[in-house]
């Protein structure tokens, strides 16, 4: 009769010690990237279950992580490639430490609230990671009452823990290269004011246009949902009150709704209006123009999060937050695109990328 695989089969099959086989399988440290893989590869081949139950007893741990995203449905799968590459990161990171990731969708606040209250009395997760936070955060009380270890993706309005980009440096970035191309009367098509990145990201739209002595015109500042039909039909309504040569959108999908709205009423795109964008995903790399984006490396937003929670439960000070640096890919859509230093080609639309000029910091 066959029996059940045990540690010491999987550390003979990685070809390391038991103990190491350990190490990595309890997503410990002092174990290397490489070694860490090879074992997790051979407990899957070998079918290597350990004893979950028995080693939670011992430890008090679940092995399980929460993501909570407080965004609608339609949100989640409009930005589904953004979403995509995150929980990827997210995943590499939980899989090298040993803990599971279940992700919870709450469509409004309040079910927020209740998802984060849920968890905390239940206890069964070890830790929560919450993106998009808004800039009343109801949930923050609770989490910090009851002390459950936690991570934000973005910037909370109180003091916290959180991993993301800056913000305002994403928007100069991308209002700058515009500026550079000529332009000086530049919308801006943000997001809901109800996140804290899309507060950050119009105090760098303006800080942008002011570094360039050129003043900003409140009626270029629109807003929408970060929906495709959202932008569509703000930019549909506004475009034709104003006079503009470039449009600064706040994500690709905004960009997509935002361009096919100039397109239906006689626009081209980039010669009558330059477009950039925020996000880097397969839409801005296969739209038609292709979008000239900043992206935000959001596998990394990802994977940073999960080891800035696996060290809050692990009782590591994480004092300073972790902020990506973004970085402009230049294609079609602004009309600026400079000789290809061929990324993958030589042909017309090969991407260029522009390194930010100021580096934002990223806390250790």
């Amino acid at each position: 009769m066959n029996r059940s695989p045990t540690i010491r089969d999987v550390a003979k099959r990685a070809g390391v010690a038991v103990s190491t086989a350990s190490l990595a399988l309890n997503g410990k440290p002092y174990v290397s990237r490489e070694t860490r893989f090879k074992v997790l590869q051979a407990a899957e081949e070998l079918g290597y279950h350990p004893h979950t139950l028995a080693k939670n007893l011992a430890d008090g741990r679940t092995r399980n992580l929460g993501l909570i995203t407080p965004i609608s449905l339609e949100h989640l799968f409009a930005s589904a490639g953004f979403f995509s590459c995150l929980i990827r990161g997210m995943h590499r990171a939980a899989a090298e430490h040993g803990y599971n990731l279940s992700l919870h969708i709450a469509e409004s606040e309040d079910e927020a609230v209740s998802r984060v209250r849920a968890a905390i009395r239940g206890r069964s997760v070890d830790g929560l990671i919450i993106t998009n936070p808004t800039v009343t955060c109801p949930y923050l009380r609770d989490l910090k009452r009851h002390r459950i270890p936690f991570v934000f993706i973005g910037r909370p309005s109180e003091e916290a823990t959180y991993v993301d980009n800056d913000n305002v440096e994403v928007s100069r970035i991308g209002v700058r290269h515009l500026i550079e191309c000529g332009h000086s009367r530049i919308a801006f098509l943000n997001g809901p004011a109800q996140f804290t990145f899309c507060v950050d990201r119009l105090l760098g739209y303006r800080a942008a246009l002011a570094e360039a002595g050129l003043s900003h015109d409140e009626d270029l500042v629109w807003s929408s949902d970060l929906t495709e039909g959202a932008a569509y039909q703000v930019v549909w309504e506004l475009a034709p009150r104003h006079q503009f040569t470039a449009l600064f959108a706040g994500s690709d999908v905004q960009a997509v709704g935002a361009i096919r709205a100039l397109q239906a009423q006689g626009f081209r795109v980039p010669q009558d209006v330059a477009v950039v964008c925020v996000n880097n995903t397969d839409l801005t790399r296969h739209f038609i123009p292709s979008l000239t984006a900043v992206d935000l490396h959001e596998y990394w937003l990802g994977y940073w999060a999960v080891k800035r929670l696996v060290q809050t439960i692990d009782g590591e000070k994480t004092e300073h937050p972790v902020l990506i640096p973004g970085e402009l890919v230049v294609r079609e859509s602004c009309g600026c695109q400079p000789e290809p230093q061929a990324e993958g080609g030589d042909g017309a639309g090969a991407p260029t990328r522009i390194k930010p000029k100021r580096n934002s910091h990223q806390g250790g």
